[in-house]
């Protein structure tokens, strides 16, 4: 499993895609993992004995590199979920540590070369697998060698379970904490510790252990406990399809589609319930001299680094998104206008902040965004109206000199601007909602 930036199992594929911005904190936290790693690697393969499995060992690094050059990504999340899990898990049942870490390290290598990621993401990727792995099989051995007074089956069985939990935990640990320190999310915002994901890898650990139990068996056993691997990644598809349905592809937001859609739900819960809900508007100021001066290339970046620290200032329950070119939106339920002015300026500032290393340019970026605010039922009383007085208030905020949080005024109302409410009307969002209140069952969810 691999989580938000900047330390991913799959990177997107947006081109030039921002460096991960390590603090000392960071960097050092990096290091201790990766040095850890080695130190026991290195420990674990000066122990190797000559009885060690090379033939199995070779079997399952083959098996986990193949099936890590298949891995089934989470749009907009940058998750994914990789299968190479069964052959490490049974790797650290069946072999001796050295090989456990051998086998962690190598099979990483035909999916590096053909997705050229970053080394330092890479690194860190291959340490924490092999401190996860070596971590299941010290749980594993430890377990059978003290427990006692139950038979041999179910001593297996509770060991093999110790061991799949143990390899999650410190793998899902090992990186939230990385991601923490990289991006400022609390551990638990990471997106790593949802049922989906623990019960995703937790499974696919268990059938190594049932790879471990049908070898000790039957080796020719082995392929009906890797059969259930078909299934289960054509299966992890679906949620990948339903996800680039709703997402923006370059910026990992939601579209303007799934924006609508949501933002007409809970406009009707807040007229339901009585409860203040707050639009944002957000523009980038002169993105396009970004891509005139350092090309296309820095102005994806760009954006993709303005999404990032959307989705790190916002709330768990925020919906935010890109409509298109230079614009963002983000929904915030249940907030009260001072909420609103608050999470505006605090996004306002990180951009504001943020140096933008992009590969093709030699000098970091600076950018900084104009931000509108609205709120319903305070400056409109429908969708439609929400949307286009936070768009008059980011008008106002770059009329005023931008890199500035603006609030919608009622004196604001009279400001010449219908001809850009007729192009929101005519607008993917504007014709989005229309198809919404033509459907009488999503008005009234």
């Amino acid at each position: 499993m691999s989580a938000p930036p900047p330390i991913t199992e799959n990177e997107p594929k947006a081109p030039a895609q921002p460096a991960p911005r390590f603090s000392a904190t960071a960097n050092a936290y990096y290091w201790i993992v990766v040095v850890a790693a080695g130190l026991v690697g290195l420990i674990s393969l000066a122990n190797l004995t000559r009885d060690a499995h090379w033939l199995l060992a070779l079997l399952l690094t083959v098996c986990a590199a193949l099936a890590q050059l298949f891995i089934v990504e989470k749009p907009g999340k940058n998750q994914s979920y990789r299968t190479s899990i069964v052959f490490i898990a049974a790797a650290a049942l069946l072999l001796e540590p050295g090989l456990v870490f051998l086998l962690s390290v190598i099979h990483y290598g035909p999916s590096w070369v053909r997705l050229r990621k970053r080394w330092r993401i890479q690194v860190f990727n291959l340490a924490k697998t092999a401190l996860a792995a070596l971590a299941a099989w010290g749980t594993f051995h430890e377990i059978l060698r003290h427990l006692s007074g139950v038979s041999s089956a179910t001593l297996f069985i509770l060991a093999g379970a110790a061991a799949c939990v143990t390899f999650v935990l410190v793998n899902f640990l090992t990186l939230a904490q990385m991601i923490s320190l990289t991006t400022g999310r609390s551990i638990l915002r990471t997106g790593l510790f949802s049922f989906e994901s623990l019960s995703t890898d937790i499974v696919l650990a268990a059938l190594g252990v049932a790879f471990t139990s049908f070898w000790h068996t039957n080796k020719w056993m082995t392929l009906f406990a890797l059969a259930p691997l078909v299934i289960i990644h054509r299966a992890m598809y679906v949620p990948q399809l339903e996800e680039e349905a709703k997402i923006d592809a370059k910026t990992g937001l939601y579209n303007v589609k799934e924006f609508a859609s949501a933002l007409h739900l809970e406009l009707a819960r807040a007229r339901r319930f009585d409860r203040p809900l707050a639009l944002l508007m957000c523009d980038l100021d002169y993105l396009r001299n970004v891509n005139n001066t350092y090309g296309h290339l820095a102005g994806d970046a760009v954006l993709t680094g303005i999404a990032e620290i959307l989705r790190a200032q916002v709330r768990e329950y925020d919906v935010p998104a890109r409509f298109g070119g230079e614009e963002f939106s983000i929904l915030l339920p249940e907030t009260s206008a001072d909420e609103a002015v608050e999470i505006a300026e605090r996004i306002r500032g990180a951009v504001e902040a943020r140096a933008f290393t992009v590969e093709t340019v030699d000098e970091p970026i600076r950018v900084t965004m104009s931000l509108g605010i609205a709120l319903f039922p305070h400056d409109a009383a429908d969708a439609r109206e929400l949307i286009h007085a936070a768009d008059v208030a980011v008008y106002r905020a770059k009329a005023e000199g931008r890199n500035r949080v603006v609030r919608f005024s009622s004196g604001d109302a009279s400001t010449d601007l219908e001809e850009r409410r007729r192009e929101l009307h005519e607008s993917p969002l504007g014709k989005s909602l229309l198809e919404l209140e033509q459907q009488p069952h999503v008005a009234s969810a």
